[in-house]
């Protein structure tokens, strides 16, 4: 399809040039900047991971086996999905999880997650070691 004349376009001199990227949209320029986007960005992929690794790591409810493999089959599919800096921001979130529901809860996350990827369960496991041994490093006194 052949362009129009720039007579005979519907747009204005104006609306080409911007369309064109001649002039910015606004005088101040873009509104966010790469870091500020990157602070609170969350990709839509790691998202997706959090929902299925929260559903096969729910503590009350026992799952059947094949039921357990559909989502761990799910986990996988997800986890290959991600990007090293999502896989990176899922580790450390996979590892508060398991440090705020006590050792029952890290030893049950370490099991579940050794069963979808040994990689991300070593990850995790060695962030909840790093994890315990920080305030002890503080200086901390236990009761």
């Amino acid at each position: 399809m052949q362009p129009l004349p720039p007579s005979t376009h519907p747009m204005s001199a104006e609306q080409r040039e911007r369309a064109n990227g001649a002039m910015p949209m606004s005088p101040a320029g873009p509104q966010f900047t790469d870091e500020s986007m990157a602070a609170g960005h969350v990709s839509l992929a790691l998202r997706l991971a959090q929902r299925v690794f929260a559903s096969l790591l729910e503590t009350g409810v026992r799952h059947t086996t094949f039921r357990f493999a559909q989502l761990r089959s799910g986990a996988r599919r997800t986890l290959s999905a991600l990007s090293a800096d999502d896989r990176v921001r899922l580790v450390r979130w996979l590892a508060l999880l398991g440090a705020s529901g006590g050792d029952g809860a890290r030893e049950f996350v370490e099991t579940r997650l050794l069963r979808v990827d040994a990689l991300l369960a070593a990850a995790v496991v060695a962030l909840l070691a790093t994890s315990s041994e920080r305030p002890a490093a503080r200086g901390a006194v236990a009761a």
